[in-house]
């Protein structure tokens, strides 16, 4: 009777753990599953991230040549103004009216990538370096958006404006063949025939004019030294230090 009841124990412990060991492996097999998915996740997330700011960097180096032909366009129009006995080509006059009429746009910036990164994607990211770099990027972004929507504002309620009730601009459209330092994006725009012509020569010469450019060149300053600057080294710092991760976890 003892040795049949020792049996029966044996195999009931042997099946027992049988069951304990099934359950421990399912639970081993799950953690490996999420651990590869979460590590899958966060590959496919820091590759997005990666080139998501490589068109951003793009985006801002344009936006670098742009606004430097701005300035240099609104510096020039300041120095034809004050120096009233200087000859200049009213071609060329309208030339950098026209390209000081161009403008940053405040929006765009938004990407699939930088939307999931903070809206619950960061808890897949590893490494918390890289997470607080790409948060103080997102708040230098935020940042220089605001640079370019005073400029946004600017160009929409002063600027327009002004150049509709003093200036003619059927013949300044005519002189825009492209953005301003962005020869690759053409000015797509009507071009018109005109059977009289405009001086702007006393336009830029007068005072309120060259008010005018002196606001609009502090905007552009703006945005080149406190905008364009910062992201580009932030952008490249973030993008070294995702590169970096990838490698680790390849």
């Amino acid at each position: 009777m003892n040795a049949v009841q020792n049996k029966k124990w044996k195999r009931m412990l042997a099946e027992a753990a049988v069951i304990v060991v099934g359950i421990l492996l399912a639970f081993s097999i799950d953690a490996w599953w999420d651990e590869n998915r979460r590590s899958q996740d966060e590959r496919a997330l820091m590759r997005a991230l990666v080139e998501d700011l490589q068109d951003k960097k793009a985006k801002v180096e344009e936006g670098r040549r742009f606004n430097e032909a701005i300035a240099v366009a609104a510096t020039e129009l300041i120095r034809i103004g004050i120096e009233q006995d200087s000859i200049v080509e009213e071609d060329k006059i309208d030339r950098l009216i026209a390209d000081t009429w161009w403008y940053n746009s405040g929006g765009g910036w938004e990407s699939a990538p930088m939307a999931l990164l903070f809206s619950g994607g960061a808890a897949s990211l590893s490494d918390p370096v890289l997470v607080q770099k790409l948060a103080k990027l997102r708040v230098e972004i935020t940042r220089a958006q605001n640079f370019w929507k005073l400029d946004e504002d600017f160009h929409h309620n002063t600027y327009t404006p002004y150049l509709i009730a003093n200036a003619y601009m059927p013949q300044l459209t005519n002189r825009t063949e492209h953005q301003p330092g962005v020869p690759e994006f053409p000015y797509v725009f009507p071009r018109f025939v005109l059977e009289h012509r405009k001086s702007h020569l006393a336009l830029v010469r007068s005072e309120e004019f060259q008010n005018m450019m002196i606001a609009k060149l502090d905007r552009i300053q703006d945005i080149l030294q406190n905008a364009v600057l910062s992201l580009d080294k932030d952008m490249d710092e973030a993008i070294e230090l995702l590169n970096e991760d990838l490698a680790d976890l390849n």
